[in-house]
């Protein structure tokens, strides 16, 4: 029996969900562009702040050129790393996982010591990829390497809730939107391997063009006329993809609308509907804190900043957990100030 784009639309989505979600875990995978963002600062943060709450929370940096987000846990020198795993003296990803000062936080730490480790071949990518579904926690947040790479992009993808980091500087910007945009490529053409129909209509597209060029906006002009069938399939496919944005660095009120323009520039040229989850202010005390190797909620547990964090925390929580039992800042700080003393 001949099986209809849409049937075949839906399994692929299906399947897609499946891989990530049937396991009962969430991933998020923490994005920048490029550096200086405080993309690691704020991925070490949310895990710290998860455990907090209550969840089994894996930390991963899977910035797999120069990992160093071992550094904002207090963690000297990891005794196991990706490297392990990838030439293969453990037989699973799991036995790299590292201890935290925080009993529900656990980590993995990036690898340094394999030449080419930052390009990964095709086949350890997958591989490393499927054993991180695998893992056994709540939630795992995925620390990225910075620029658009297929295997940053590709770590992104792990989850269609990847969370970017951006600042109001117009350069971090512009990187986030094209790291973005490269991300939904990416997810774009991997439907052209799931979907003939699709791909038949992605290649009369490029065509038409005559030059080679690829344009999201053009393209959703173009779907509806050549095929509503494509165009209804392919957007099942894309609506799984919501990214967040969290706007760093703050210096000034008015600087939390660069994260509103930002929304609407991703949604006007990439038909991509974003959420904004929060912002944090300016703050040298948090990069102080990460020198010293303390993660700035625990250092700073009733500052400004750590109750935006609660506000992210709480805001991710709505949407993909929903269960734990902290309904105030003022409880969150309490537990924050009992595990002070451990990176003491």
């Amino acid at each position: 029996m001949a099986v209809s784009g849409t049937q075949k639309t839906e399994s692929v989505s299906r399947s897609h969900r499946e891989g990530i979600e049937s396991l009962n875990k969430t991933i998020w995978s923490v994005a920048g562009g490029k550096g200086g963002t405080g993309k690691t600062i704020i991925s070490a943060n949310i895990g710290v702040g998860m455990a907090v709450l209550g969840y089994k929370v894996i930390l991963i940096d899977a910035d797999l050129g120069v990992p160093n987000l071992h550094n904002y846990l207090g963690i000297k020198r990891p005794q196991m790393t990706i490297d392990d795993f990838l030439v293969k003296k453990v037989a699973s990803l799991s036995d790299v996982i590292i201890p935290t000062p925080i009993d529900n936080l656990k980590f993995i730490s990036g690898g340094t010591n394999l030449v080419g480790i930052a390009n990964l071949q095709y086949a350890k990518k997958q591989k490393l990829l499927r054993h991180i579904n695998r893992l056994n926690a709540d939630i795992i947040v995925v620390d990225l390497g910075a620029g658009i790479s297929h295997n940053t992009i590709d770590f992104f993808n792990l989850s269609s809730r990847g969370i970017v980091i951006t600042n109001p500087e117009p350069n971090a910007n512009q990187d986030a939107y094209f790291f973005l945009k490269n991300a939904a490529y990416r997810r774009l053409k991997n439907f052209t391997k799931a979907n003939k129909e699709f791909k038949n209509t992605f290649e009369a597209y490029i065509d038409s063009n005559g030059n080679g060029t690829f344009d999201f906006q053009k393209f959703y002009e173009f779907l509806p006329d050549y095929s509503p069938v494509v165009h209804r399939d392919f957007n099942d496919y894309m609506n799984d993809f919501k990214p967040r944005l969290i706007m760093n660095k703050i210096r000034k009120f008015g600087q939390k609308k660069e994260a509103q323009w930002f929304l609407n520039l991703v949604q006007k040229f990439m038909n991509i509907d974003m959420d904004y989850i929060g912002g944090l202010k300016f703050d040298n005390k948090i990069m102080d804190s990460s020198e010293k190797s303390f993660p700035y909620i625990c250092r700073f547990p009733g500052s400004p900043n750590s109750k935006n964090m609660f506000e992210i925390l709480d805001t991710l929580n709505s949407v993909d957990m929903k269960h734990h039992e902290v309904r105030s800042f003022k409880e969150f700080r309490s537990r924050l100030k009992d595990y002070r003393k451990n990176w003491k």
